[in-house]
């Protein structure tokens, strides 16, 4: 009897370990249980840190945790794109993406693909503007002849050798049929400065860096890189309704290193599908000259592909890679 007893208590012990292991398993693997981080490739300040920061706050809400945003710089984006492609695929280090992040891959200058990155989702577009102090020029057509009679004299600042506004320039001076010299910098709120303060003559950059400059009068806008106007720049033309067919603009999106068990990928999905669509996202986005923009999972993959064979085009054709 006594055995029995011994024999019975053991397998009620056995099975609280047991019982207590699985809780405790359990409740490590729930996702996520402390702060995510969010790498950001571009410089504070600028307008894709704004829009990271502002979408970052509605994801936070989404996923019940917090997130730490980290602005690290340098090679167009491609230092914090091969820090984060290095980083652990536990879904606690994710990327901010822009249109570089498909260029480093064509240039093959960084070590990573966008095949090193589980694609989750896109949450804005970037609209590109080619802007000039006002003061300097105030038609599309005195700038030309300006560039023209004075070939590479004037400096056009992008974000980086190969950029998405290095090729923006190019392409538009292409169809202006003017040579310029261009000068790079690490973001758009280090363009920004440099065109206030006379450093350079123009920028190509992300039209809500600049907008409230451009509604002021103290910026002039050549031309908007889109199909259409851009809804909060009304009053701005478009390069391709002036005659000069230049389409061309970046977005943003997450991603994350390769490799995310399914069961962290798709509360990623989910939650940042949600941001992206909650209405106070939208209506902040518009109110900060965001334009908010978003597909999911496989969409924004074939979306990155689709871009990297368009973006080996161009740079084939203006002979940089």
């Amino acid at each position: 009897m006594k055995r029995t007893i011994s024999l019975f208590l053991c397998i009620i012990c056995l099975l609280a370990v047991c019982l207590s292991a699985t809780g405790c398993s359990s409740k490590t693997e729930e996702y996520p249980s402390k702060p995510i981080e969010l790498v950001i490739p571009w410089s504070a300040g600028g307008g894709t840190d704004v829009a990271g920061r502002l979408y970052a706050s509605y994801l936070e809400k989404e996923l019940g945790t917090t997130i730490n945003v980290t602005n690290v710089t340098g090679g167009t984006g491609s230092v914090g794109t091969a820090q984060v492609a290095a980083a652990d695929p536990d879904g606690y280090t994710l990327l901010l993406t822009t249109f570089d992040f498909v260029t480093a891959d064509v240039q093959q200058l960084a070590g990573f693909t966008i095949d090193d990155f589980d694609a989750i989702s896109s949450f804005s577009v970037q609209p590109t503007v080619y802007v000039v102090m006002a003061e300097n020029w105030n038609t599309i057509d005195d700038y030309i002849a300006n560039a023209k009679a004075n070939p590479g004299t004037v400096t056009v600042s992008h974000n980086g050798e190969g950029g998405v506004w290095h090729q923006a320039a190019a392409l538009a001076d292409a169809a202006m049929g003017i040579e310029t010299t261009y000068v790079p910098y690490d973001g758009s709120s280090e363009q920004l400065a440099a065109l206030l303060g006379g450093h350079t003559d123009a920028a190509c950059i992300s039209y809500n860096t600049v907008a409230d400059y451009i509604k002021s009068g103290e910026m002039f806008c050549l031309g908007a890189m889109t199909d259409e106007r851009i809804a909060a720049l009304p009053d701005t033309p478009t390069f391709k309704e002036q005659g000069y067919d230049v389409v061309y603009s970046s977005f943003r999106g997450i991603v994350a290193p390769a490799g995310l068990p399914e069961d962290v990928y798709n509360k990623l999905l989910t939650a940042c599908e949600a941001a992206a669509n909650d209405p106070e996202w939208l209506d902040a986005a518009v109110k900060g000259s965001i334009d908010p923009w978003n597909i999911n999972g496989e969409d924004y993959k074939a979306f990155l592909n689709t871009t990297k064979e368009n973006v080996t085009t161009v740079l084939t054709d203006l002979g940089l890679i």
